[in-house]
């Protein structure tokens, strides 16, 4: 045959398999401009958070990284932010946001010194700081080692040494079995292949090395080491109860000429080296390290994650010949803009991420995601869009449950020093004051606007028509399924994402001696003598937050909350009361989503709903209509605000337990729930 015939069918295969991967592995941009960005849903229980690492921010460390910044002749760290001696003063920044979480790790050389020496007084200011955190009623997430080790860890080999794997499980045990018991989530690595590739191939990390065989050491014991700590964590006391996870950077490759096969061939050997063989060796516990031919087999390692921590920055644009330092800027698409790392900003990337890690079947958490903006110009865009992918995946069906932004201040970034700013709080070096910027700001109202209020019970009350029963017992308190109704209805509200609840136990407080709830953070609010339930609410004002679910002590009523807050807080109401229009009694009226009459007593043949018990009710409401002594709530504030209550219609049913025949209906529901 001539030529020519295998020339065009060389060219035909070729041209064959380039369209195959361009359409089997898009690379996707989205028009942002034509994109509704605060069109954003959160669930109730979704974990916001900030993010820091020790040694960026303790100051006055002694460990692989200042030893390495001192042979390298980099920007020592000394002192960073000075976290280790203001740490409550940091406290008061992550608080102020309004986060519910906060990740950081533990300096190992701070606790370990010494092979064998354990420092307690930082043993113990650790723990001083987790119990100041639960006080704030913020969640730690632990890291236990993020790119910083003992001196004397490093001299053993650190990591490339299989037998110093030890050590760091011993290490690992040591701060469970400290800290255990008040932690529960656990971070064993942060972003192995970032460790390995930047300590040994581009020398960027310490050790500083170039070597492919030592990468292929390093990244095995990593995820051998993660393996182990994982297994021998779960076996401890309080194990089975903690949440321990592996945390991984993905780095999105792409092709920088999609119709050129060779940047394809980069961009397919770069993400198996850097994503695909850690990812899958959680599923199958056979782990390839990068530029290896076999796969070894690690024992424990297949399912050793309890969730998948994401990290995720950017996609890199791939070539032969792409640079092995990063003093070189990476390539980007003309449409795209440039951080001050250099590399451009993709928030599409972090999609791309979530499909990534969604194969492993694990909750996903995004533990780090943020950009080094020195002027905080671009930031704030930053925040939307990546928040914006985050949500629309969540609606997608993917089991997202947090959000951590990196990082909660500017801090010391590694090989380039104190070049890139990456703080929700900026950082003035000199003095250490920490000045809130315009991008934490918008992150803190993105939580307060998906933030569940604080509830509010009316338990205090007596039942007369539930005879004996009730004669000298709340009725919140009367069992039902096996347990207190007010032990149900915080048991709804704490699925709802409510955190917070405020307990008004009227003037036979003694009663509710000893009771608590698993979940929820409860406070009392005793009353001298009785004041009605309008009285209770003005007598415990000083407790109440700005915006507050009010709820009866004696009605079971499991609607979605998230959806009457949302429903609230869009019409910028007031007070949003919950009305049924299908009960079998009927005692208000409403018209064009407002409550215009209400009466416990007299029925009016315009009644046209009842009031479901559920209302979102702003603290400016009590002040502006409350007084003191005894009065009703219902028969004061309604026919004050009558025209300017919003009603929310919803036929979600609820159960009054006010007489026995109610009190059975209860019980029968809430054991075939159960059952």
């Amino acid at each position: 045959m001539e030529w020519w015939f295998y020339t065009g069918i060389a060219a035909a295969s070729y041209m064959f398999v380039v369209i195959y991967l361009h359409l089997r592995h898009p690379e996707k941009h989205l028009n942002w401009g034509n994109i509704e960005l605060s069109d954003v849903d959160f669930p109730p229980t979704f974990s916001w958070g900030v993010a820091t690492a020790s040694h960026q921010i303790e100051g006055n460390n002694h460990n692989n990284w200042t030893q390495f910044e001192v042979s390298q002749n980099l920007e020592i760290s000394g002192l960073t932010c000075d976290h280790w001696s203001r740490w409550k003063t940091d406290f008061d920044l992550v608080e102020n946001l309004g986060v519910g979480h906060y990740r950081f790790s533990l300096e190992w050389s701070r606790l370990e010194p010494e092979e064998g020496e354990w420092d307690q007084g930082a043993i113990e200011q650790y723990s001083m700081m987790i119990d100041n955190l639960i006080e704030r009623k913020i969640e730690p997430m632990v890291t236990l080692h993020h790119f910083s080790h003992p001196v004397w860890f490093e001299a053993k080999g650190g990591f490339a040494k299989a037998e110093n794997i030890d050590y760091w499980v011993r290490f690992s045990e040591k701060m469970f079995s400290v800290l255990g018991w008040k932690v529960k989530w656990w971070c064993t690595i942060n972003e192995p292949a970032v460790f390995a590739s930047m300590g040994y191939v581009l020398g960027e990390f310490p050790p500083g090395k170039r070597s492919f065989g030592l990468t292929r050491s390093v990244s095995l014991n990593l995820m051998r080491a993660h393996a182990r700590c994982y297994r021998a964590l779960k076996s401890l006391p309080g194990g089975e109860d903690a949440q321990i996870g592996l945390v991984k950077n993905i780095n999105i490759f792409d092709p920088y000429r999609r119709w050129n096969l060779l940047h394809w061939i980069q961009a397919k050997l770069l993400d198996e080296m850097f994503n695909q063989c850690w990812l899958r060796s959680l599923r199958t516990g056979k782990f390839r390290p990068p530029s290896s031919i076999f796969s070894r087999k690690i024992d424990g390692l297949r399912g050793s994650s309890d969730f998948i921590g994401v990290n995720y920055y950017t996609h890199l644009l791939t070539t032969p010949f792409m640079p092995t330092t990063v003093e070189i800027d990476p390539l980007k698409r003309p449409w795209e803009e440039r951080t001050d790392f250099r590399y451009p900003m993709y928030a599409e990337g972090l999609r791309r991420s979530f499909d990534m890690v969604n194969s492993l079947n694990l909750p996903i958490i995004v533990t780090e995601n943020g950009v080094a903006d020195d002027d905080d110009d671009m930031r704030p865009e930053h925040i939307r869009r990546h928040l914006w992918i985050t949500s629309q995946a969540i609606r997608d069906g993917l089991d997202i449950r947090g959000f951590y932004h990196w990082s909660l201040m500017d801090n010391f970034e590694w090989a380039e020093g104190y070049t890139q700013r990456f703080g929700l709080y900026h950082v003035d070096y000199q003095t250490q004051e920490r000045t809130l910027k315009d991008s934490g700001k918008l992150y803190a109202e993105y939580i307060a606007k998906s933030k569940m209020p604080q509830v509010v019970v009316l338990a205090g009350g007596l039942g007369s028509r539930l005879g004996g029963m009730t004669k000298a017992t709340p009725k919140s308190l009367i069992e039902v399924d096996g347990k207190p109704i007010l032990s149900h209805i915080l048991d709804w509200a704490h699925g709802q994402g409510c955190k917070d609840a405020l307990i008004l136990i009227g003037h036979l407080g003694e009663k509710f001696d000893g009771f608590s709830h698993r979940g929820m953070n409860l406070q009392f609010v005793k009353e001298n003598q009785p004041l009605g339930t309008g009285g209770a609410i003005w007598n415990a004002r000083q407790y109440l937050a700005d915006e507050f679910i009010l709820l009866w002590g004696d009605d079971y009523h499991p609607i979605d909350y998230k959806r009457l807050v949302k429903h609230h807080r869009d019409n910028r109401q007031r007070l949003t009361m919950t009305v049924i229009e299908s009960h079998d009694t009927q005692n208000l009226q409403h018209a064009e989503n407002r409550v215009i009459a209400y009466s416990k007593s007299k029925i009016d043949e315009n009644f046209n709903g009842y009031e479901a018990g559920t209302s979102v009710v702003q603290k400016s409401v009590v002040e502006s209509c409350g007084h003191t002594g005894s009065w009703s709530w219902e028969e004061t504030v309604y026919p004050q605000l009558s025209g300017q209550i919003h009603a929310y219609i919803d036929e979600t049913k609820f159960w009054d337990m006010g007489t026995p025949d109610r009190l059975a209906k209860l019980e029968k529901f809430l054991k075939r729930n159960r059952s």
